[in-house]
């Protein structure tokens, strides 16, 4: 398993899980998308002047105090929104320590983060709309069940849209 993969395994759980609705997707991708960017930005003031051991410290220190103050600012003014989603909110403190950990923060691999947000904001709120949608007819589509059914449909749809790539003509020779 290499590190991205693990990066990308801990998104899948708020996926599933806090799509229900559109208004949950796209509140926890917001949560997601400032915790993760703040944590970026002050882990770049400090990560020169720590060492691998104190780096990750910082980071589970620094991670976990931005979900918190996120949570109790979100308890105190967003009370409805937080009630159904106050668990995936520790999962972003989780995938700020893992992105530190993968150096996603780097400004070399700046682009890849943003990639990354924006391909987790579009999912989130794809899944969040579909899953509304098909959720008021259909039960299963409002749990999290249901949201692995409709993500591994949404991915086998894209695998059958995307053109299958063409084998070389090239045949490799036997060795004697």
């Amino acid at each position: 398993m290499n590190k991205q993969s693990l990066t990308h395994g801990l998104l899948l759980v708020p996926l599933v899980g806090a799509s229900n609705s559109l208004v949950n997707a796209l509140g926890l991708w917001l949560a997601w998308t400032l915790i993760s960017s703040s944590h970026g930005l002050a882990m770049g003031l400090v990560r020169l002047r720590l060492s691998t051991y104190q780096r990750l410290l910082a980071s589970v220190v620094l991670a976990s105090t931005l979900t918190a103050c996120a949570s109790l600012a979100a308890q105190a003014w967003l009370l409805e929104w937080y009630q159904p989603l106050n668990l995936y909110i520790g999962w972003i403190a989780l995938s700020c320590v893992a992105l530190e950990h993968d150096r996603v923060f780097i400004e070399s691999r700046l682009r890849g983060y943003i990639t990354l947000t924006g391909l987790f904001g579009l999912l989130m709120i794809a899944l969040g709309a579909l899953r509304e949608l098909i959720g008021n007819g259909t039960p299963l589509a409002s749990l999290a069940p249901g949201g692995f059914l409709l993500l591994g449909l949404l991915l086998a749809a894209r695998q059958a849209w995307t053109p299958a790539k063409t084998q070389s003509t090239l045949e490799e020779t036997p060795r004697p």
